[in-house]
């Protein structure tokens, strides 16, 4: 490479980014304001969720911008700084203004809602404006409009309805499958359940909405998308060759899953759940992304060359930020600033409410009595590891009240206790969460304290599939057995709510949304707050919660 093509690839660098440095400390900037948003998506990563790739959305952004300015033309000459200043303070601004303001205007449904990720784009957008330019704002708004994917409420809204249809249609494929490898048999209740071997040593794998391809659907989705930004060639072909590529990851998806029943038939439990499971869908995914990059060709497309970009020099002075120190300073006085905003976000996430300290022991569903009720224990769910980790567990019992009963209700209230040792995956799986990607309707949603500083959220929806109303009041906290400290989430929850009788249910101030659900909301705030103080008793009493049925 002789010295002028060294010249000018270093001319096309600085046109194209100004200062290296300048675009690590606008990353820099974002991974800073944005860092318990952006630390909760990364979470989701390594979790079961079906919005678990959200978190390379920002990771494919800066790929996409990195291509695009591969093929951007050298800036003409012509800057008006004060239009940037202007364009990048504005933008700036007002994703502070909704960063600060919306949390207090909308209360308990700002974390669901994830309005902090969509002010992300407004953030990145004013930054570029500041310290390259509001031209290049606009050479980068794919990337920047990219971003807004990271948002999972059209993702929610999009799943909603289809949830159980992937998980059907994936059971229904695996159940065919099996009927040729005789590996496993399908449940004669639960079509999603498949139970391998006979006696002791059977065990059961459940296909959940999260094993059932929805993963694999959305990441490739995203990774696809992006990978169209990279793609030249006609649109109808682009087009196709996404949909061929969604196709194919969910065929391997159900692949994956005949896998681990061939496995666990094979080798046991805990080679097909403990060693394959949790990196079979990380391996099947990618080699669908590799097939069909592979594919590209095939569709007459082709990716972003050295055809594609314009090795022209720039014209003199190309670059409209000169003097960046200014800039950088604004930049970093706002990323620090909202930096504490995000921080504080974490009290809108419900996990961060009740595990603040450990509690003394673990709650026992069958010990933690309400005065004058019956308490029949229902059972365990197995699927539980599947989405709360190895060693997790999930307890199911029914509480009746007697004639004696200070409180009532007519119709019958359950309680779930999960327990896990990693917290993250109750972040990943809450209630509200479930609730809408199964397309439920939720009607209110507010929070009670429910003693022993626990604050408590209470929620209610709509089943529009059955046609019923479902209440829940649940909260989370600590415990330590010695060793080591577990998680448990409390679930109180009972179906028809707005049907039921009620009496003796004290006056608990509650801000339910919805008038028709205040009394169930209020009743069950009581007996959660019974159920905590009779556990704080049984603490206190020195009494073992660690039992099980």
């Amino acid at each position: 490479m002789n010295l002028s093509s060294i010249r000018l690839i270093n001319l096309r660098g600085a046109a194209a980014l100004g200062l290296p440095l300048r675009a690590a400390a606008l990353v820099g900037f974002v991974l800073l304001a944005y860092n318990y948003s952006l630390m909760t998506l990364a979470r989701g990563l390594t979790l079961q969720t079906p919005l678990a790739y959200l978190a390379l959305v920002p990771v494919i952004a800066i790929a996409m911008a990195v291509v695009r300015l591969r093929v951007e033309p050298p800036a003409l000459p012509i800057h008006d700084r004060q239009l940037d200043w202007i364009v990048g303070l504005a933008l700036l601004g007002l994703a502070a203004v909704l960063l600060i303001e919306l949390p207090t205007s909308t209360s308990t449904t700002f974390w669901l809602q994830r309005l902090d990720l969509l002010t992300l784009p407004l953030f990145v957008s004013g930054l570029i404006a500041l310290l390259f330019g509001v031209r290049r704002v606009w050479a980068l708004k794919g990337p920047i409009a990219f971003l807004l994917l990271a948002w999972p409420v059209p993702f929610t809204l999009l799943l909603g309805g289809t949830l159980d249809i992937f998980t059907e249609a994936t059971a229904r494929i695996v159940g065919l499958a099996t009927q040729v490898i005789p590996v496993a048999s399908p449940s004669s209740t639960d079509p999603t359940l498949f139970v391998i071997g006979s006696g002791r040593q059977a065990f059961a794998v459940s296909i959940g909405s999260a094993c059932a391809g929805v993963n694999s659907f959305v990441g490739f989705l995203l990774i696809g998308t992006a990978l169209l930004y990279a793609v030249r060639g006609p649109l109808l072909r682009r087009v196709l060759w996404l949909v061929l590529g969604l196709v194919i990851v969910f065929g391997f998806n159900v692949l994956r899953i005949v896998a681990i029943l061939v496995v666990g038939r094979t080798f046991g439990q805990a080679a097909a759940l403990d060693v394959l499971h949790p990196v079979a869908g990380l391996i099947v995914f990618n080699v669908g992304v590799l097939l069909m990059v592979a594919l590209v060709p095939r569709f007459g497309l082709w990716f972003v060359g050295a055809a594609d970009r314009h090795d022209e020099p720039p014209p003199p002075d190309a670059r409209p930020v000169r003097r960046a120190r200014p800039a950088l300073a604004v930049a970093a006085i706002a990323a620090l600033a909202l930096a504490v905003t995000n921080a504080g976000f974490a009290r809108y996430e419900a996990i961060s409410s009740g595990l603040a300290d450990s509690r003394l022991m673990s709650f026992d569903i069958r010990t933690a009595h309400v005065p004058d009720w019956r308490i029949t224990f229902v059972g365990k769910f197995i699927q539980v590891t599947q989405f709360f980790g190895a060693g997790s567990t999930w307890q199911r019992v029914l509480y009746l009240p007697t004639a004696a009963a200070a409180i009532k209700s007519n119709l019958n209230v359950y309680v779930d206790v999960i327990t896990t040792d990693d917290p993250g995956t109750f972040a990943a799986y809450g209630l509200e969460a479930c609730y809408t990607f199964h397309g439920y309707t939720i009607a209110s949603i507010s929070k009670v304290d429910v003693g022993a500083g626990v604050e408590a959220q209470v929620i209610d929806y709509h089943n529009p599939k059955n046609n019923t109303d479902w209440s829940a009041l649940w909260w989370e906290w600590p415990y330590q057995d010695g060793v080591a400290t577990h998680y448990e989430r409390i679930i109180v929850f009972m179906a028809s709510g707005p049907d039921a009788q009620f009496s003796g249910v004290p006056d608990i101030p509650i801000p339910t949304q919805s008038p028709r659900f205040q009394q169930t909301d209020q009743f069950l705030a009581a007996l959660g707050r019974t159920i905590v103080q009779s556990q704080l008793n049984g603490a206190a009493a020195g009494q073992s919660g660690t039992a099980t049925p």
